[in-house]
């Protein structure tokens, strides 16, 4: 009876142990797991940019303080920038800038601002809203920024055969001031492309309640119609039509 218990007893830490080893991995393997993707046209997505991601534009250095906050650790004042990284078509309405300034004679100024390439080298920048400023906000805040009109993000123009890219600069006082800074938290939205003006299938007219979201999926190559060019809008839709818009809409499938 006393080695049935033991033999018992040993059993159940090997069983602990294996427990808490599982314990100790699982949570590391599903850490690393990537972010998901949220889809919809009706919610607010939230894209952070942190300040570990701004690069200065001289050689004034960048440092971290504590608790995610980064400052100047220069004598002058530190330019530095960091890219938004949106899909393009995402409609930016505003902006959360996080912030420690305690000083009340030094402020962080940010913006967002648009970069352009045209087709024969010429180049441009253009600045999305207001500028932020900090002055006169002590301590550690987080501070909305609107964005009036709302943008849409574009990385490339085909009429005008231009290309853009997105991104916000930060000024950061001398070191000697006591500003530092955490990251932006940007707001934004999915959204349906405008429709063209002439129709792509001969049965969805620009008047059709649908048309915009099938002009869509036709821009998008997820629907191509059938073969007489027409798009049915009423009929029915079989397994084999919804198989294929999945595969398109998901970019099935692409073995490593």
């Amino acid at each position: 009876m006393i080695e049935r218990r033991h033999g018992r007893f040993r059993g159940l830490i090997l069983v602990l142990t294996v427990v808490l080893v599982q314990t100790e991995v699982i949570p590391e393997a599903v850490a690393q797991e990537p972010a998901p993707e949220y889809y919809g046209t009706a919610d607010t997505n939230y894209h952070y940019v942190s300040a570990e991601e701004f690069q200065t534009r001289n050689t004034g250095p960048y440092v971290y303080t504590d608790d995610g906050f980064w400052k100047n650790g220069d004598s002058s004042v530190v330019q530095a920038m960091a890219p938004l990284r949106l899909p393009s078509g995402a409609l930016v309405d505003g902006f959360v800038v996080i912030y420690d300034d305690s000083d009340l004679a030094w402020s962080i100024e940010l913006a967002l601002h648009r970069y352009w390439v045209g087709a024969f080298g010429a180049t441009g920048k253009q600045q999305f809203g207001p500028s932020f400023m900090s002055s006169g906000d002590t301590g550690v805040r987080s501070t909305w920024v609107d964005l009036d009109p709302d943008i849409t993000i574009s990385f490339y123009i085909s009429a005008a055969l231009t290309t853009q890219s997105y991104a916000f600069t930060v000024y950061l006082p001398p070191t000697s001031a006591d500003v530092s800074f955490r990251g932006i938290i940007v707001h934004w939205k999915r959204q349906i492309s405008p429709a063209p003006m002439d129709p792509t299938f001969p049965d969805v007219a620009p008047g059709f309640w649908a048309f915009q979201e099938i002009e869509a999926l036709a821009a998008s190559g997820i629907t191509t119609g059938f073969p007489d060019g027409t798009f049915r809008p009423t009929a029915a839709v079989t397994r084999a039509q919804m198989a294929t818009f999945l595969a398109r809409a998901l970019g099935l499938h692409w073995a490593p």
